[in-house]
């Protein structure tokens, strides 16, 4: 019953996909489109150009997680991280489950760190984290600086808005996480952890919890996390803003500033596989604030997905090339993540 709702679901992610992207394009004007998509090919240099920048945000990503696992006590080389990343962005991009490459990444450190499982897997949803919070605080300061032009459309106030909600519980949040150790706030946690039917859970969380609260403790590490994300959204934006330009686009990186990250928010809700769909809607609608043509909007956000997809493509071949993990070890070096006593730094 389980296998059967997941297959459901994930039907049902497609599609609404689907459903989407087709409605998109009926309301495009065929020849337009095929027009533009010519004088996109006419001006290569700038997609080659934008192609290259889009890598950009894979080396800034990789070398935030190298971080994150340093800290924990996970000393991998560089080569070896840089392999596990790709391998993972390979299954991010082309796996439709809600796990993808965040749980292929989580056991190929698991494996390469066997006395610090449960650190290994965290460390994955810290740098999911970490993203997402220094997402919500650019975007706070860009809606808050230009917020007279989000006021002026009605299609990017009710957007602001929400991502100012959103952003704003983001942030409480992970100010509430961080601001003490809940674990030693309330003892009778670490109590319950005698408990025959709760208390592995718990003493799990709690490692896992320890691993998460060493970002609070070295604020030289948060300032380099927060850079390396600063440079996966700035690199983002710098390669749809050459596509734009590819485009015949006459737009100023600050206004590609004031939309690009934002349709990353919405399209970062797991509606769809990897957000496609959303992320063409939300280009579609907050790009013509700017009186971006929509079949331009559209093809600026499909190549920028294509180019996504292509730098995708290198780790699935070092997966092929490493071979498969065996399913049992999936489940070992995740679900069995709390099973050692080693703490984390």
């Amino acid at each position: 019953m389980k296998r059967l709702r997941q297959t459901l679901g994930v039907l049902a992610r497609i599609g609404l996909a689907v459903l989407v992207l087709g409605w998109l394009f009926s309301k495009m004007d065929v020849s337009r489109l095929a027009a533009t998509l010519r004088g996109l090919a006419s001006a290569w240099p700038m997609v080659v150009a934008a192609f290259v920048v889009s890598s950009s945000p894979l080396f800034f990503s990789s070398a935030r997680w190298r971080a994150i696992l340093t800290a924990l006590g996970m000393k991998l080389p560089w080569k070896r991280v840089a392999r596990i990343f790709l391998v993972g962005a390979f299954f991010n991009t082309f796996m439709v489950g809600s796990t993808g490459g965040d749980l292929v990444k989580a056991y190929y450190v698991a494996r390469e760190t066997r006395h610090q499982k449960t650190e290994a897997v965290t460390s994955v949803f810290i740098d999911r984290v970490v993203g997402l919070i220094v997402l919500a605080l650019m975007l706070v300061v860009i809606i808050v600086v230009r917020w007279d032009f989000y006021a002026a459309h009605s299609q990017t106030r009710a957007t602001a808005l929400t991502a100012l909600t959103v952003c704003g519980i983001v942030v409480g949040g992970a100010l509430a996480a961080l601001s003490v150790h809940w674990f030693e706030v309330w003892p009778a946690l670490r109590r319950w952890q005698t408990k025959p039917l709760i208390g592995k859970a718990l003493a799990t969380a709690e490692r896992a919890y320890n691993a998460f609260y060493v970002c609070r403790s070295h604020p030289r590490l948060l300032l380099v996390l927060a850079v390396h994300s600063l440079g996966v959204q700035l690199t983002l934006v710098a390669s749809i803003a050459l596509l734009g330009h590819a485009l015949g686009l006459t737009l100023s990186f600050m206004d590609y500033l004031c939309v690009s990250p934002l349709v990353g928010l919405i399209s970062s809700v797991p509606a769809t596989p990897g957000g496609v769909g959303i992320r063409e809607f939300a280009n579609v609608n907050l790009f013509a604030a700017l009186a971006v043509p929509n079949d331009k909007a559209l093809v600026l956000s499909l190549v920028s997905t294509a180019f996504l997809i292509l730098w995708s493509l290198p780790g699935g071949i070092l997966f092929l090339l490493s071979g498969p993990p065996p399913r049992e070890g999936m489940e070992e070096g995740v679900g069995a993540a709390g099973e050692t006593a080693h703490d984390a730094p």
